[in-house]
């Protein structure tokens, strides 16, 4: 019988997470994030083997989370647009400040320079860029969005994800306005909704 993990995924993802969020991906080290969880880098590394096995886990984690959301999403009653804009308010409520973002951010940015790292976050995307799809669709459907026909989805959908990408750039630079603001404003002009 092998021994249990006295580590959980979960403590060790959420460690992992806070150590990207203060440091950032170049700063991020098996000991920054091993102080984070409370045990040894060694006992990290025996468990991963590298930094890069360990941030590949996380990525995989980010992914299985990110669905777990959207399947949550997709099952709530209502307005399809209001339940795709509170799980995107709902998955920046955990960005604090402009530093943590660009923290966060780091990592899927240096992602293009690593194959592994790349693979990982295009599946991100490609199932964010999925979902927006589903639910844009579904409120055409709903007769909630009358200004976008089904053809348009792909690329309403791409817009979509760009501006609300590029709002949370500039918000690096000038956070006088809240994100969940930022969002709105996406949402209304994009989507032509008040």
């Amino acid at each position: 019988m092998s021994r249990p993990r006295e580590y959980s995924d979960e403590r060790i993802f959420q460690g992992i997470h806070s150590a990207l969020s203060k440091y950032g991906y170049t700063k991020l080290t098996l000991d920054n994030i091993a102080k984070e969880i409370i045990i040894s880098p060694a006992a990290l590394s025996k468990r991963f083997g590298s930094k890069k096995n360990l941030l590949l886990f996380y990525m995989d984690t980010v992914i299985k989370l990110t669905t777990q959301s959207f399947v949550t999403s997709r099952s709530v009653s209502g307005s399809k647009l209001h339940a795709l804009k509170s799980l995107l308010i709902q998955s920046l409520g955990k960005v604090e400040d402009a530093q943590t973002l660009a923290n966060i951010t780091s990592l899927f940015i240096e992602s293009v320079s690593d194959i592994d790292f790349l693979e990982y976050s295009q599946r991100r995307l490609q199932l964010i860029n999925e979902e927006v799809q589903y639910f844009l669709r579904a409120a055409i459907e709903d007769g909630e969005l009358l200004n976008i026909e089904l053809d348009q989805v792909e690329t309403t959908a791409r817009i979509l994800q760009g501006a609300i990408a590029g709002s949370l750039m500039i918000w690096l630079n000038n956070s006088t306005r809240t994100l969940e603001q930022w969002l709105d404003d996406c949402f209304n002009i994009i989507l032509k909704q008040s």
